[in-house]
């Protein structure tokens, strides 16, 4: 969904990449300073994204923590050849939120009567005042996101989201709020590609 915008958001800052390697090949040898440093760098980015996802601070601190344990334990499993660091450690920090959304306790919390046109669903990245990316989510990466988001339409924005931060798919987006399977498809497609013709505007690809 919305992955690959946030691969290509990580190429912005080269540097950072070159960093975040060295970290990556220390956190491999075993070096828990190099995980300090990775968690520095990235605690708050990544606890902006999962607590856009459950919603709730507490739930978002445990999930933060489990989140850096696996990138640890599963140091080894990051390759170079398939994406960068900062893509790697966001697609697992995503799947690790998504897995305790759809855990039995928040099926049961998450059940929503309202439509897609509420917006009080998309209100943790939308709104100025109490925002919880506003006030965790401080990065230059976060930001071009939130332009471009801000620069597609309302469907194809909250289409998108919730397919992203709820971890729905095509189909299940469609059956939630009673909209054609197609007409999801062209939103999402239609939105993804204005996306890319935004970010490509301010990112060197």
């Amino acid at each position: 969904m919305l992955f690959f915008i946030l691969s290509t958001i990580g190429k912005v800052l080269t540097k950072d990449e070159e960093r975040d390697r060295d970290i990556m090949a220390r956190i491999k040898a075993r070096d828990a300073s190099a995980l300090s440093e990775l968690y520095d760098q990235y605690n708050r980015l990544l606890f902006g994204l999962i607590l856009s996802i459950l919603k709730k601070r507490e739930e978002a601190e445990d999930t933060l923590q489990e989140v850096f344990t696996q990138i640890w334990e599963k140091a080894e499993q990051f390759d170079l050849e398939r994406g960068t660091v900062y893509t790697w450690i966001v697609s697992l920090t995503r799947n690790k939120s998504i897995d305790r959304l759809r855990s039995k306790v928040y099926k049961e919390q998450k059940k929503q009567s309202t439509s897609l046109d509420n917006e009080d669903v998309f209100y943790p990245l939308y709104s100025d005042e109490t925002d919880p990316l506003e006030n965790t989510i401080l990065t230059d990466r976060a930001k071009k996101l939130r332009d471009a988001l801000d620069q597609i339409s309302d469907k194809q924005r909250k289409v998108l989201q919730v397919a992203y931060f709820n971890g729905m798919s095509q189909s299940e987006i469609a059956d939630e709020y009673d909209i054609p399977l197609g007409t999801v498809k062209t939103r999402m497609r239609d939105g993804m590609i204005k996306l890319r013709e935004l970010l490509a505007k301010e990112i060197e690809l």
